[in-house]
């Protein structure tokens, strides 16, 4: 039986997309392939820790998770399960912080008190 392999996509502004995906073999290694949606007939074998660090950099590139699926040896892809949505992740650092509530203003010590209530 062929290994499952987590598959990710990344859409070019044209309409085309590109996949890569990796898939754990369980003895510490993993397969990885890559190549044009639905064809994903280059492939290698690396430290399953280096696919783990390689899935993270694709995310960071804009790269989006859609499931596990099947890779058959033409490259064909099955998708066997879908994730939810968008994954996207941001780089680490690189998010803009919540900006701090502003404090409640005093409107009566901005205009000041005078005691004909006349602002302007």
């Amino acid at each position: 039986m062929s290994p499952l392999y987590r598959l990710y996509r990344y859409e070019h502004g044209d309409g085309t997309a590109k996949e890569w995906a990796y898939a754990d073999l369980g003895n510490g290694t993993a397969q990885i392939r890559w190549g044009p949606a639905g064809r994903l007939r280059q492939t290698q074998s690396k430290p399953l820790p280096i696919a783990l660090e390689r899935a993270r950099e694709k995310r960071l590139k804009g790269y989006v998770a859609i499931g596990r699926a099947d890779i058959d040896a033409t490259g064909a892809v099955a998708l066997l399960s879908r994730d939810g949505p968008d994954q996207r992740v941001t780089p680490a650092g690189s998010a803009t912080p919540t900006p701090a509530p502003k404090p409640a203003r005093d409107i009566a010590a901005l205009l000041g008190a005078d005691d004909d209530g006349f602002y302007f």
